[in-house]
């Protein structure tokens, strides 16, 4: 973050600044214990805690400058210390995103939007990979896809950088275009459309029409780059369901793709090879992330990196060298127990695939503990139920169904194979010490589920066993 005064984001803001007026700020947090010297601690009122409660905890660590909503909580600081600066406002995360936007366009930096159902962070990371192999890149950080996250993203920038690729998640209908309005990317990339959010959008069309809200503000040299092997990502739909003229780039594995995925290689724990077919040669990308369905992520993240001008043999490097996201597909050996760690979230596609990565680890055992799958609405019941066969159909010797949801899983295994071995836990919680005695050396474990089951925590269990 370049230095500002605190007296230059208070006006960005459109907020009142009391106290000390030439206060220098070169961080911005909205978590208290990340707070120093030089820090604006931005105190967010969320569902669980309120940021004004820890302005003093936030003080003690050396902090001077506050963004409060609270006037009784900032009127209290301001008497107890005469050395700090309050900026107040009536909406502290709305004062935030201003403040977001005037210093991205004060530093002129260009951005990038990645969106999707599944792969929008293992996207985020190859992009910005890619690109900084020409340019200066700063990039959504831990799960910063939210509106505040774009804010603490924009900040990560300085007058150096180059390009920010922000990745947007969303739940709901206008919410990409809510951060779309004030982001204005100029490329967007959109992963797949998928079951995510069904239960509040109602149907893959609607969660496609909001994930195409990314191109809402686009000029007409601005530009889409897209899975066209993905349901309602071909060119009819994006006609009829974006708004503007814009360059489309579609990139797949059919014929009508300009960037053409060829002969994906599965290598196991090696990951995947596989060819991209450009406009005036072919190229041979390894990626070493695990699973197949990772090589259309890496050849959006391709295509982009060729639409910034950076060198074929760059992207391929760049490419080659990345390593994945923490509990997205990550392997780890822990005593002889392979452990394969995909406990971020879940959908129906994601699971399957998973599973697939899965079987290719030579074990004597494979095992997948499933735990429930969130925001699948009308699909909820058919979407655990296709997981289940899957597993039963895969050859998976044990499966630890963990939540009330996952029983469908468990009984659909049954079903598709009956030697299977089948455990199920009604909560998270109360498996922990009993999946230490079900799994051990040899065993090759996936543990994959919705974030919100707490899944894991089981595999932060199991890779507590290494020595």
């Amino acid at each position: 973050m370049e230095k500002l005064n605190i007296t230059q984001l208070a006006k960005a803001g459109g907020a009142r600044l009391f106290g000390n007026a030439d206060t220098v700020i070169e961080r911005v947090v909205i978590d208290s214990r990340e707070c120093t010297e030089n820090t604006l601690f931005v105190c967010i009122i969320g569902d669980v805690n309120d940021g004004h409660r820890f302005t003093e905890n936030a003080y003690e660590l050396g902090c001077k400058a506050f963004l409060m909503s609270d006037a009784y909580a900032a009127s209290e600081m301001l008497q107890k210390h005469d050395d700090i600066s309050v900026v107040l406002t009536q909406d502290t995360q709305e004062c935030f995103r201003k403040m977001a936007e005037w210093y991205i366009d004060f530093i002129g930096v260009k951005r990038i939007g990645v969106t999707g159902s599944v792969g929008k962070t293992t996207t985020k990371t190859l992009t910005a990979a890619v690109l900084a192999k020409k340019y200066s890149v700063v990039s959504s950080q831990k799960n910063y896809n939210t509106q505040l996250g774009l804010c603490m993203t924009s900040f990560l920038a300085d007058l150096g950088t180059d390009i920010i690729v922000y990745e947007m998640g969303m739940d709901r209908k206008g919410e990409i275009d809510s951060y779309c309005k004030w982001v204005k990317p100029e490329t967007g990339i959109i992963t797949v459309i998928g079951d995510s959010h069904l239960e509040r959008l109602g149907s893959k069309g609607n969660i496609a029409k909001a994930k195409f809200e990314i191109t809402n503000y686009f000029k007409e040299d601005d530009v889409l780059i897209y899975n066209s092997d993905s349901p309602f990502m071909d060119i009819y739909s994006l006609g009829r369901l974006t708004k503007g003229n814009y360059v489309p780039i579609p990139v797949g594995t059919r014929d009508d793709a300009s960037v053409k995925i060829l002969n994906i290689e599965d290598r196991g724990l090696g990951g995947i090879r596989f060819g991209l077919q450009l406009k005036t040669e072919s190229i041979t990308i390894t990626l070493p992330l695990l699973g197949v369905h990772n090589a259309i992520n890496a050849a959006l993240a391709a295509t982009c990196g060729i639409l910034y001008n950076i060198e074929v043999r760059d992207i391929i490097d760049a490419l080659a060298k990345v390593s994945g996201a923490d509990r997205r597909l990550a392997f780890e050996d822990v005593n002889g127990l392979l452990l394969l760690d995909d406990s971020y979230n879940a959908n129906p596609a994601s699971m399957c695939a998973a599973i697939d990565v899965l079987m290719r680890i030579k074990a004597d055992r494979h095992v997948a503990i499933l735990s429930d799958m969130y925001e699948l609405g009308s699909d909820e019941i058919s979407g655990h139920m296709i997981v289940g066969s899957k597993v039963g159909e895969s050859g998976v010797d044990m499966l630890i169904a963990v939540g009330k949801k996952a029983e469908l899983m468990a009984q659909m295994a049954g079903e598709k194979n009956s030697d299977i071995k089948i455990v199920c836990f009604e909560k998270t919680e109360e498996s922990l010490e009993k999946i230490i005695e079900l799994v051990g050396p040899g065993d090759a474990v996936l543990v994959k589920g919705s974030n919100a089951t707490k899944i894991g925590s089981v595999a932060a269990m199991l890779r507590s066993l290494k020595n």
